[in-house]
C-alpha cells in the first residue's frame, strides 16, 4: 500500500490544561506520547505551574516540548504570589482562578497568532478557546481529564 503524503507530517501542538495537577500531568502525558510520535509540543500554563511540571519532562523529549509561560493575571481576592494552580488554594478561592484562567484570553491568543500552531488540545474551563481557534485556522480537540 503507498503511503500518504500526509502522513510524514509533523505538526505542532499547543496544548492548554486547566490549573490544576489533576489535569496538567494527562496533558503532560498525552504531551509526552505525541513528542515521541515527533510532533512539537507547546506545553501553556502560567510561570509557577510550568517551573513544577519541567522537573519532570522526560529529559530526551525536553527539546520537543516547549515551555510556553504567560503571565498570571491578578484579579480581585487572588495575585499570582498567592496561587497558581487549585492545589495552592482553598476551594472558595477556586471561582478567582477560574476568573485569572479567562484572563489568560488575550496572552494565549496573541502566542497563537504569532506561532505555526497546527493543533490545540483544550480542557474544560476556557470555553472562549474553540471559537478563538477556528477564527485562527487551528485545529482544536477537547481533552477530558
Amino acid at each position: 500500500m503507498k503511503k500518504k503524503e500526509h502522513d510524514d507530517e509533523k505538526l505542532h501542538i499547543a496544548v492548554f490544561p486547566w490549573l490544576a495537577f489533576g489535569h496538567f500531568l494527562p496533558f503532560l502525558h498525552i504531551s509526552n506520547h505525541l513528542s515521541q510520535l515527533g510532533h512539537r509540543i507547546s506545553f501553556i500554563s502560567t510561570p509557577k505551574n510550568l517551573r513544577r511540571l519541567s522537573e519532570i519532562i522526560s529529559p530526551d523529549l525536553s527539546a520537543r516540548i516547549a515551555i510556553v509561560p504567560l503571565p498570571f493575571p491578578s484579579v480581585n481576592g487572588l495575585t499570582p504570589d498567592l496561587a497558581e494552580s487549585t492545589s495552592e488554594l482553598p476551594s472558595h478561592l477556586v471561582p478567582f482562578l477560574k476568573r485569572a484562567y479567562d484572563k489568560l484570553q488575550f496572552p494565549l491568543t496573541e502566542f497563537l497568532q504569532n506561532s505555526d500552531v497546527n493543533w490545540l488540545i483544550n480542557d474544560f474551563a476556557p470555553h472562549w478557546l474553540p471559537p478563538i481557534a477556528t477564527r485562527l485556522g487551528i485545529n482544536s480537540v477537547f481533552f477530558n481529564t
